[in-house]
């Protein structure tokens, strides 16, 4: 019989670690502890306007289900609309960016592949003062974490 040290949960709705990430409010679902590091799972709701900068990851593939609102995405060199409903599919090594474009917050679920050192980028994030993030401090602590902020991406 194979053995594992995840641990099974079901996690209710209200429940998971509440951080505030550059202005999002993060709910964690399942973590490293419970993943075995396999993946974060992290519910996100973006207030309208707000986004993530142009950014590429060498380590981590991300997925993103659409729970509520509209997002402009950037995956590549391309240009899409998600709305409710929908999946977006960031890969590593793929430049990517996503803002909600409607008009009250928005709501994703997201999954990212493994999830290793994702819940420690998340904690130095959610450290940074509240308000306008200083992009420099933001881009070192992605670098930190295996990914480049792309300053003069599109978004």
């Amino acid at each position: 019989m194979q053995t594992t040290n995840s641990i099974a949960a079901v996690v209710a709705a209200a429940e998971g670690k509440k951080l505030n990430v550059m202005g999002h409010s993060v709910t964690v679902k399942l973590s490293r502890k419970e993943t075995e590091g396999n993946h974060y799972v992290f519910e996100v709701v973006t207030p309208p306007g707000h986004g993530i900068p142009p950014h590429v990851h060498d380590r981590e593939d991300e997925l993103i289900y659409v729970v509520e609102g509209e997002y402009a995405v950037m995956l590549g060199d391309k240009q899409f609309v998600a709305k409710q409903g929908d999946e977006i599919y960031f890969p590593k090594y793929i430049p990517h960016a996503f803002q909600n474009i409607g008009n009250k917050a928005g709501k994703t679920l997201w999954t990212v592949i493994p999830g290793g050192s994702f819940e420690e980028f998340f904690e130095e994030l959610a450290a940074l003062p509240v308000g306008e993030p200083n992009l420099q401090v933001v881009a070192a602590i992605f670098a930190k974490y295996g990914m480049e902020v792309l300053v003069n991406a599109p978004a």
